[in-house]
């Protein structure tokens, strides 16, 4: 979580309560009405703008007073508590962080920052409290049935304009409109798109990033350059044709193709090298994700991965599961997307349903660069 409070400063600067923050003067405490209290509370945040939840602070007709801190003798047991309500008590589950922050009296406050939700609108489902809650400069409040329409009809609307974002895209590559002259071949195009980017219509600054345009270097490539466009910031391999770009665009989605991984031609047959390319894709990843925190994307981040000119390719295993698979039947392989709700996830993890899907597009049950317990152990 980022820039949480200076708590001193909201006393002396009389920050009212309001769409944003919240006082409390204790934590919530353990009955079922507290319980919905505190649900109904942090779920309001999430299904509007976001904010913060400030607890051990009095106030006064919303203007906080003086810093009283909270009163437990096991602050981190009762985070934890906090947790466990949080996890039981909504759906879908938010995003959100906790922090302790001790006082110069040597008190404690806790704040709760809740993050904005792109995936909403969250309910409070404890006990069969079913109801939705929004926030305004009041407070919170129930969310009526024109409000909740519109908030399911927002988080349709964004799956919908993704969706078909990476439709054009996937058209447009196979159709060989790329923003450089592109390879002719199998060719891996995976997309990070922020839900943000068709929520928000943030356009992000870009120009640092094309002085120090290192985070961008293309995947699989030695000798490469880069260039602003008019989509926003794209890097890309220097051969000719091009085997590998990186285009950022502004909103923040980023748009990576190679054309030189996905397959190469081994006893008369098109093979993807089962362990190579899903290497390169595992590593790959994690740039992606520094560069959209380097330009101030958040998350919920859909990946996505698509081949493109995929048709007769078989899987290249060794005959490890005792057969030799099939050739893929499709000139485009569009694979499941997957949500990422934290940009420390495991890419490993993250493209696991993924990879399985490929493999099973081969005629295989999985991927087998994975143990028992689903982590990423490519064979050696």
């Amino acid at each position: 979580m980022q820039c949480y409070l200076r708590i001193d400063l909201l006393v002396v600067n009389g920050v009212a309560e309001g769409r944003t923050i919240d006082y409390k003067r204790q934590m919530p405490g353990n009955s079922d009405s507290d319980k919905k209290e505190f649900l109904a509370d942090a779920s309001s945040f999430a299904n509007t703008g976001g904010g913060d939840l400030v607890y051990g602070i009095d106030e006064t007709g919303g203007l906080p007073t003086q810093i009283a801190g909270v009163q437990a003798p096991d602050l981190d047991l009762e985070i934890r508590r906090l947790d466990s309500i949080l996890a039981a008590g909504l759906n879908p589950r938010i995003r959100y962080g906790i922090k302790t922050v001790t006082t110069e009296s040597g008190g404690s406050v806790v704040v709760l920052r809740v993050e904005r939700s792109w995936t909403g609108p969250h309910r409070v489902v404890f006990q069969g409290h079913d109801k939705f809650y929004g926030r305004n400069s009041a407070g919170k409040y129930s969310l009526d049935v024109n409000e909740l329409r519109t908030a399911f009809a927002l988080s349709s609307t964004t799956t919908e304009r993704i969706r078909a974002f990476r439709t054009d895209r996937i058209i447009a590559v196979s159709n060989k409109t790329t923003p450089v002259s592109f390879m002719d071949g199998p060719t891996i195009l995976l997309h990070c798109i922020p839900l943000e980017a068709f929520t928000s219509g943030e356009q992000f600054d870009l120009l640092p990033l094309h002085h120090n345009a290192m985070p961008l270097w293309p995947m699989a490539v030695n000798s490469w350059d880069k260039r602003l466009n008019l989509d926003g910031l794209l890097a890309f391999g220097t051969q000719q044709p091009c085997p590998s770009y990186t285009q950022l665009y502004r909103n923040g989605v980023i748009e990576v193709a190679n054309g030189r991984i996905l397959a190469h031609e081994y006893e008369g047959r098109m093979v993807i090298p089962s362990v190579s390319y899903e290497k390169y894709l595992v590593e790959y990843l994690p740039k992606c994700f520094a560069i959209m925190q380097a330009i101030g994307a958040n998350t919920p981040v859909v990946v996505a991965l698509t081949l493109i000119r995929s048709k007769d390719l078989y899987m290249g295993v060794n005959s490890i599961f005792g057969e030799n698979g099939y050739p893929i039947d499709t000139d485009t392989l569009v694979l499941p997307e997957v949500m990422v709700q934290d940009f420390t996830s495991p890419a490993g993890q993250i493209f696991k349903p993924i990879f399985d899907s490929i493999w099973n597009a081969c005629g295989f049950p999985m991927s087998t660069n994975y143990d028992a317990q689903g982590n990423f152990r490519p064979r050696a």
